[in-house]
């Protein structure tokens, strides 16, 4: 598992972003994701925002900065460790938020933005 960001923090006010599977095709997102190899990183058959989605909404981030919180944006910078706990659960933490998903969730494709 790989738990990274789309974009560099530089440009984190003005992302690029990346497209991600969903249901029905795909959608463009930005911000923290979480990606999935079965083959030592060759492939990464699986990815998905970290991201409750839901109606856009201003969240606390580092450094006292905010960032939205939707189906298509994510935490956008910060630092992040991970394990994942006896329960099965992968518990992410970054520079100001803690993440709890499991690995089915991360298989699961999301429903499309507005669905």
């Amino acid at each position: 598992m790989l738990c990274s960001f789309t974009d560099i923090s530089a440009n984190a006010k003005k992302p690029k972003g990346m497209d991600f599977p969903c249901a029905g095709g795909t959608l463009h997102g930005a911000g923290l994701f979480a990606a999935l190899s079965f083959d030592e990183g060759r492939t990464w058959s699986h990815r998905r925002l970290i991201t409750p989605g839901g109606a856009p909404r201003t969240v606390s981030g580092i450094d006292r900065g905010q960032f939205t919180l939707s189906a298509t944006s994510a935490e956008p910078q910060g630092y992040l460790a991970a394990t994942q706990t006896r329960d099965g659960r992968v518990q992410l933490i970054s520079s100001k938020n803690h993440y709890v998903f499991n690995l089915a969730w991360l298989k699961q494709l999301p429903p499309a933005p507005g669905k």
